[in-house]
């Protein structure tokens, strides 16, 4: 297991011969039998997906990647905007500290935006779709449409069965299929 590590790629079937899956970012984890395993091996792979931009995600990954930085983002706000509630009743222009304090606000949230960025582009490579296709969503008023498209087909359409050119399906978390 040691020296082959380094030598998976995403196509060459090495995670379901060596009794491995690839985690979102790709690298083969072993799943039983391994003892090497340290925690920052497990931190990694706990970031690797919700923050890997590679590989694939199904929908039940999706759903729940998604549905946790949707609460954790409102407890962030909850939590930020209960701690400067005393403020913003001492403050004579409240309208001006909430719009001084949204870069802090947008800091919190942000690790959050980008691992719904990271799931989405996952899920489309999950469907065989790139996903530079998520910078159309930036688009003023035609990314409103394609959002809702690819956010329904995301949500509710099968992936790509078998390999497709972003990864294999071996890619996948067992825990998510």
């Amino acid at each position: 297991w040691g020296s082959n590590q380094n030598r998976y790629s995403g196509n060459d079937g090495y995670a379901a011969t060596a009794g491995a899956y690839a985690r979102a970012g790709g690298a083969a984890v072993q799943v039983a039998g391994d003892s090497s395993g340290s925690i920052v091996d497990a931190v990694m792979q706990c970031l690797g997906l919700f923050f890997s931009f590679k590989g694939r995600t199904g929908r039940l990954g999706y759903w729940g990647i998604g549905t946790f930085n949707l609460i954790m983002m409102m407890a962030v706000v909850f939590a930020y905007l209960t701690a400067i509630q005393d403020q913003l009743q001492n403050y004579a222009n409240s309208d001006e500290l909430l719009a001084s304090s949204g870069l802090t606000m947008w800091l919190l949230i942000l690790p959050f935006f980008v691992s719904n960025l990271a799931v989405q582009v996952r899920r489309f490579h999950d469907r065989d779709v790139s996903g530079y296709w998520l910078l159309v969503w930036f688009i003023p008023i035609v990314g409103s449409f394609f959002a809702l498209v690819q956010g329904f087909a995301n949500m509710f359409f099968s992936g790509t069965p078998g390999p497709n050119q972003y990864d294999t399906p071996q890619s996948q978390a067992h825990i998510f299929d």
